[in-house]
C-alpha cells in the first residue's frame, strides 16, 4: 500500500488524539509520507517512525514481547471509531468492514492465506483455547509441547489434563542446535499423539523453532500441528501454508502494535470441519431455528466468533496491521534483528554475563535473554527499569531467572548501546 494513501485513509491529522511525542510532527499526510521517503539514512527513517509513538522521549521501551506500544494512528482510530459508534449507536458490527479487516491481516501470514481462514479473537489465549477444546480430545490422547511455553498455553493444556485425562509430552528446547528440536519432537511421537503445539518464537529465550520442518514430520505422521504465534506476528512475513501449519493463534497487542483484547486465529481451510466451536452465539451461525432444532454454523473461521464485538478495537488492529505493512515486514525484520544482534554481540563482551538465547543466529529472534552471574535477575531488571527508565522483562519461566530484551520499530542502535553501558555499570 502507498504510504500516502495509507495515512490519508487513517485520517491521521483530522482530529482525535494529538501527538504528545517530541520530534517531527507533520501537518499533513503528504508531508509525513514525503519525510519518510526523504529520510537521510536508516536512523533518520526509524526516528520518524519512533515519533509516531507517545511514550516519553527519555524512556527506552524494550518489552514488546510483553506488550507493544500502539502508534498514534491506532490510538486515534480507536478513539474516533468509539466516539462515532456512541454518537450513532447501532447493534452488531459492520460485516463488510469486518471481512476487510481479515483481508488486511491475512497479509501477515503469507501467500494463500484467505480471510475465511481467520477469526478475530480477543487474544492469543482465546485462540489457543479454541484449538485445544475444539478438537474434542479423549482420555489418553497425547499432545507434544515444549518446556518453554507461555502460561497462555500451559494452563489450557493442564486444564485438558484435569478435564479429560489427556497426556502432555514435553521436550526441552535445544538452544545450541536448533534443528535438533525436530528430532526431539520426533522422539516423542507415538500412535497416541494427536497434536504438536508449541511457540513459533519462545517467550523465554526468543528461540525461533523450525516450524516448516516440524510441520513436515507432523503430517508425515498424520498428526495435527498448532503454533502459538504471539511472539512472531508483526516481526516478519510468514508462510503458514508452506510450513504446513494447521492452526495458528496470535494476539494484536504485542508485535502487531494493536489494541489490547484483540487477536487472530488461523485455521487451515481443510481443518475447519474438525475444529468445533464450544462457545457460539450471534454471528457464529448462518441460520438457526429453535423450534425445528436446526443450526447451521458458518463453514469458515467465522464460526468461532460470537456476540457483541468492540468494533473500534478491531478497526485499531486493522490500522496497526496497515502501519506495519506500510513500513514493510521484511524491513522490520531486518531492523529488529540488527538491533538484537548488536545487543547479543555486545553482551558477549561483558564479563559475568550469561547469554541464554540460541547460539545459532538463524534461530535467534528480536528478543535476547541474559542473566548476570554475580547479580539476581530481579535486581538487574529493577535497576534497568526502575532507576534507568529502560523497560525490560524478568523471565522466571522454565527456571531461567533471567532478563529479556525485545527490539521493535521504535528502537534504535543508540538505545542498544545505552542498555549495554548500564549492564556494564552493574556487573
Amino acid at each position: 500500500m502507498n504510504r500516502n494513501r495509507f495515512l490519508q485513509s487513517l485520517g491521521l491529522f483530522s482530529g482525535g488524539l494529538a501527538f504528545t511525542q517530541a520530534g517531527n510532527v507533520f501537518a499533513s499526510p503528504s508531508e509525513f509520507s514525503s519525510a519518510l521517503a526523504k529520510a537521510v539514512g536508516e536512523n533518520d527513517f526509524w526516528q520518524k517512525i519512533r515519533d509516531q509513538f507517545t511514550y516519553p522521549a527519555d524512556y527506552i521501551y524494550f518489552n514488546t514481547g510483553g506488550i507493544g506500544a500502539a502508534p498514534q494512528t491506532v490510538l486515534s482510530m480507536v478513539e474516533n471509531t468509539m466516539l462515532e459508534l456512541e454518537r450513532f449507536p447501532r447493534p452488531g458490527h459492520d460485516e463488510k468492514h469486518w471481512q476487510e479487516i481479515k483481508k488486511t491481516c491475512a497479509g501477515f501470514f503469507g501467500p494463500g492465506c484467505e480471510p475465511e481462514e481467520l477469526a478475530l479473537t480477543n487474544s492469543a489465549t482465546e485462540g489457543i483455547n479454541i484449538i485445544l477444546n475444539g478438537l474434542l480430545l479423549k482420555p489418553g490422547d497425547e499432545i507434544i509441547t515444549s518446556s518453554h511455553e507461555h502460561v497462555a498455553l500451559n494452563v489450557p493444556l493442564l486444564n485438558l489434563v484435569n478435564l479429560y485425562g489427556i497426556v502432555i509430552k514435553v521436550f526441552e528446547p535445544d538452544l545450541k542446535n536448533g534443528h535438533n528440536n525436530v528430532n526431539l519432537i520426533r522422539s516423542l511421537i507415538t500412535s497416541k499423539t494427536k497434536l504438536i503445539f508449541h511457540s513459533h518464537i519462545t517467550c523465554t529465550t526468543g528461540q525461533m523453532l523450525p516450524v516448516a520442518e516440524i510441520g513436515k514430520i507432523a503430517h508425515e505422521s498424520n498428526i495435527l500441528y498448532a503454533v502459538d504465534g504471539a511472539q512472531a506476528a508483526g516481526t516478519m512475513l510468514m508462510d503458514l501454508k508452506a510450513s504446513d501449519i494447521d492452526f495458528y493463534a496470535t494476539c494484536g497487542h504485542k508485535w502487531m502494535l494493536g489494541p489490547k483484547r484483540t487477536g487472530l486465529l488461523y485455521v487451515k481451510k481443510d481443518k475447519l470441519p474438525m475444529l468445533h466451536p464450544l462457545t457460539v452465539g450471534a454471528y457464529s451461525d448462518v441460520s438457526h431455528d429453535l423450534l425445528k432444532g436446526e443450526l447451521t454454523l458458518h463453514d469458515t473461521a467465522e464460526k468461532f466468533e460470537y456476540g457483541t464485538q468492540n468494533e473500534s478495537l478491531f478497526r485499531g488492529l486493522e490500522t496497526a496491521a496497515q502501519f506495519l505493512l506500510t513500513i514493510g515486514l521484511d524491513k522490520i525484520k531486518d531492523h529488529n534483528r540488527s538491533l538484537a544482534e548488536q545487543f547479543y554481540r555486545g553482551l558477549e563482551k561483558i564479563p559475568n554475563v550469561e547469554v541464554l538465547s540460541p547460539a545459532e543466529e538463524q534461530y535467534r529472534s528480536s528478543m535476547i535473554t541474559f542473566k548476570l552471574k554475580n547479580k539476581g535477575y530481579q535486581e538487574t531488571a529493577n535497576y534497568l527499569t526502575g532507576e534507568k527508565k529502560i523497560r525490560v522483562r524478568m523471565v522466571p519461566e522454565a527456571g531461567l531467572n533471567a532478563v529479556r530484551v525485545s527490539f521493535h520499530v521504535y528502537n534504535q542502535d543508540f538505545e542498544v548501546e545505552r542498555i549495554l553501558d548500564e549492564i556494564k555499570n552493574i556487573t
